[in-house]
């Protein structure tokens, strides 16, 4: 038999450029866009405030409180309340259109397991969401580390959140990718001087140019290439 010599093999993350990969959720894992925007839009009806899709537009990515308080002017306590008429409106639809993953998320998740890469979600949603919807689509145990609104003091494009997902990882900002569908999601990832794979599930490309690679599909995101050929500065 050969004899191998194994200090000579070269292991795949040895070729990555980054060691950790940081997912948002609402648009660039699930499609739940539109349940969201319904799910506001019931809630602001309760406050007598129409709210048009291109008035959620700009708050995707932002803190669901910092939302409320800012749009519908509410204090601390009925904030709570307005959060969590939201969240059984978003229940109550999801329960009656189903929820499901953005196509060929799942398989970039488990190509992603191929490789000694640590995982982590980073979600302005708040933890009750966050749970029930990883919960419905299965893909709460591929992610090491997950960080919500609530532990955050400042929304995206403040780059806090994903700061905050580095650390709970146990890396530098300069060692993560993260893989956004939003304008505020780019801006945040940029702003904590991380790599930023942008994806057009939300927002057209030249909504999003401040990211290091575009795409329209996770079919056409092979981290085996990644691995050749650093993301581009």
């Amino acid at each position: 038999m050969k004899e191998v010599h194994t200090e000579h093999i070269i292991e795949p993350t040895a070729l990555l450029p980054f060691k950790g990969v940081i997912f948002d959720m609402d648009g660039t894992l699930i499609e739940s866009t539109k349940a969201d925007y319904l799910a506001w839009k019931r809630l602001f009806a309760d406050y007598q405030k129409p709210l048009s899709y291109q008035d959620y537009f700009p708050l995707l990515g932002a803190k669901s409180a910092v939302v409320v308080q800012s749009k519908l002017l509410l204090d601390e306590d009925q904030t709570k309340v307005a959060l969590a008429k939201k969240l059984n409106y978003f229940t109550e639809i999801i329960s009656q259109s189903g929820i499901q993953p953005v196509p060929f998320a799942v398989k970039l998740l488990q190509q992603l397991q191929e490789y000694d890469l640590k995982i982590a979600l980073a979600t302005s949603s708040r933890k009750e969401k966050m749970k029930m919807v990883l919960k419905l689509t299965g893909l709460l145990p591929y992610f090491e580390a997950i960080v919500t609104g609530e532990e955050v003091k400042r929304s995206k494009p403040a780059p806090d959140i994903f700061l905050r997902a580095a650390k709970k990882l146990e890396l530098q900002p300069e060692q993560c990718v993260v893989i956004e569908d939003a304008v505020n999601g780019v801006k945040a990832a940029k702003n904590a001087g991380m790599k930023c794979i942008a994806i057009t599930t939300t927002h057209p490309a030249e909504m999003l140019q401040q990211a290091d690679l575009i795409i329209d599909t996770y079919e056409s995101l092979n981290f085996h290439d990644l691995c050749r050929e650093p993301i581009s500065n």
